[in-house]
């Protein structure tokens, strides 16, 4: 088995001068590099105790590998992904090569600028989760103005908020796989109540 490492090398020097040639690469980083990169990044976090979520939300943009390492090691048993229309070939590709179950998943398309859009999915998502058990939100995928909103409201719902951590490829402005890290951003409850 050729090493992670190798596999990178080879992507890098992979020719991305035509339209044909961009999907060659694309294809092998989907297919090679990333598969790697998730269990590399699963046996990272496997001795640490992880939290059980009934719901997760994500915010996606046209990157879904970037939500697949969260959604991948956190497994929530649903999971409801939030994303603007043209970015839905994108929510086919996370459900598919997460093979996640389709009855556990949701897809909501919000506009541009939805911040109020936003704010009411996650209200309405979180009212329906919140008898069942804890739920989440991954804001890897969210934009200048989503990411913040999102946050946002998870305080307010006392969610927890994840996102990825990764070093960027200039050349194909694509994570560099095998980078990942996980990141737990604080929750503000605990200084609210003191």
């Amino acid at each position: 088995m050729i090493p992670l490492e190798e596999k990178i090398g080879i992507w890098r020097g992979m020719p991305t001068e035509t339209a044909e040639e961009v999907l060659w690469a694309d294809n092998y980083y989907q297919e090679e590099l990333l598969p790697l990169a998730l269990k590399r990044f699963a046996k990272r976090y496997d001795s640490g105790s992880l939290p059980e979520y009934y719901g997760m939300i994500l915010l996606l943009g046209s990157a879904w590998e970037d939500l697949a390492f969260n959604v991948g090691l956190l497994s929530p048993q649903n999971i409801h992904v939030i994303c603007r229309k043209e970015d839905m070939p994108a929510y086919r590709h996370l459900v598919d090569n997460l093979q996640l179950e389709e009855d556990r998943c949701l897809c909501t398309t919000i506009p541009e600028a939805g911040v109020s859009s936003l704010y009411h999915v996650i209200k309405k998502q979180h009212d329906i989760w919140d008898s069942m058990g804890k739920s989440a939100v991954d804001i890897t995928g969210g934009d200048m103005a989503t990411l913040p909103a999102a946050a946002m409201a998870a305080a307010v719902f006392d969610m927890d908020v994840y996102r990825l951590s990764f070093e960027r490829e200039a050349k194909s402005r694509k994570h560099k796989p095998g980078t990942e890290r996980m990141i737990r951003i604080e929750s503000v409850q605990p200084f609210l109540e003191t």
